[in-house]
């Protein structure tokens, strides 16, 4: 994630500050929300502005009409249920959301290409539907109003703006604001807290919440590939270590972190190819050659059907989460197998070993080996 995208997650919280200054802060007693609903609306409504101001809203019917579904279905099981949320479209590549007082949800064009599947489009709505229930933003400005001068607010319409980093740099009085706590202090356990809170949302509803793991397990590995030890705002916890929490609480909660389930994945194939001349059958995952099949078998009539016999076996354990250390060398009907969970996904036959001037055993230990490269593969698409 870059710097401007992390920024924006917290900056239209922050940009309710400008309009905060001039509110005062309402008390409520204990059975009473917080705050009352027809301020959070207009605090809600007056930030939208801002926010259209430099965004391009834009019409999807059937992206809406899921996204509707979606939050309807997550804020009836969140902590305020009679919340009507309004959700909108950003024309904007940024893979991003975010929520405004009031029930106003953000969604990026960006963010609905780039998610992997409606489980993982779930868990940032979640996400940001905790927000909500928690009141981050109305507590956090009213928390930080009294440092709220000049110089923050131009810092804060210029990350609305998309302006670089150089350019927030420069209306920044470096450091100040930052060792004080307004804008470093956000996200550090606001967003923790609504990961939380998302993943308890979701246990309640149809979508994964391994969607929510997947989702920041690829913005974890993002940020880790630029590099960003020492953004100029530190506006998110460490990736890595929301990744940890949430899947420490999905693990607590007895869920199957399968990542298959949430993300697209690659499904084993078998295919012909020239290999020094010959026409060759074998079996591929995440472009690695599993087993170069030589020949048809017992129960199939060319080597390719045996090749699409073994990748329709090795399909369905892949749905269902299989790991590589599950992978075990083992016997069938007398010949050297490769197998997981009690079943066999391939047997070497001595054809095979012949026509490869190999032994059988040896030639089943590299298969073994090769799926579980493929899988560590994998494992490296996921996350790094």
């Amino acid at each position: 994630m870059s710097v401007m995208i992390a920024l924006r997650t917290m900056t239209v919280a922050l940009a309710c500050l400008l309009l905060l200054t001039a509110a005062p802060f309402v008390t409520a007693a204990d059975d009473e929300p917080p705050f009352p609903a027809e301020y959070e609306r207009r605090i809600g409504a007056e930030a939208a502005a801002q926010v259209e101001a430099e965004y391009t809203r834009y019409e999807d019917e059937e992206a809406q009409a899921k996204l509707d579904a979606m939050v309807g279905e997550i804020a009836a099981a969140s902590g305020r249920p009679d919340v009507a949320y309004d959700v909108r479209l950003l024309d904007t590549e940024e893979v991003n959301a975010f929520s405004l007082p009031g029930g106003i949800i953000y969604v990026t064009r960006g963010l609905l290409e780039d998610v992997q599947s409606d489980h993982e489009l779930a868990g940032v709505l979640a996400h940001e539907i905790a927000h909500n229930c928690t009141y981050d933003a109305l507590f956090q400005a009213e928390r930080n109003k009294d440092y709220f001068t000049g110089s923050v607010a131009a810092t804060i319409a210029a990350i609305l703006l998309g302006a670089s980093s150089d350019t927030i740099s420069t209306v920044l009085i470096a450091g100040e604001y930052i060792r004080r706590g307004v804008l470093g202090g956000y996200s550090v356990d606001l967003e923790a807290a609504a990961d939380r809170h998302a993943v308890d949302y979701l246990l309640k509803t149809s979508y994964n919440p391994v969607g929510l793991l997947t989702f920041m397990g690829r913005l974890a590995a993002q940020w880790r590939r630029e590099a960003q030890a020492d953004p100029v705002f530190p506006t998110h916890p460490d990736p890595d270590k929301r990744v940890q929490a949430l899947a420490e609480q999905l693990f607590e909660a007895g869920v199957d972190m399968n990542p298959r389930a949430t993300t697209r994945w690659e499904w084993p194939k078998a295919e012909e190819v020239e290999v020094d001349g010959q026409t060759v059958a074998r079996v591929v995952l995440w472009g690695d050659e599993i087993f170069r099949v030589m020949a048809p078998g017992p129960e199939d009539e060319t080597p390719l059907a045996r090749a699409e016999a073994i990748a329709a076996r090795l399909t369905p354990l892949l749905e269902n989460g299989l790991q590589r250390y599950e992978l075990e060398v083992g016997d069938h009907d007398g010949n050297p197998a490769v197998g997981a969970r009690d079943q066999v996904i391939l047997t070497v036959y001595p054809e095979d070993a012949e026509a490869q001037g190999a032994d059988a055993a040896t030639l089943a230990r590299q298969a073994q080996t090769a799926l579980m490269v493929a899988l560590r593969t994998e494992e490296l698409n996921w996350y790094w």
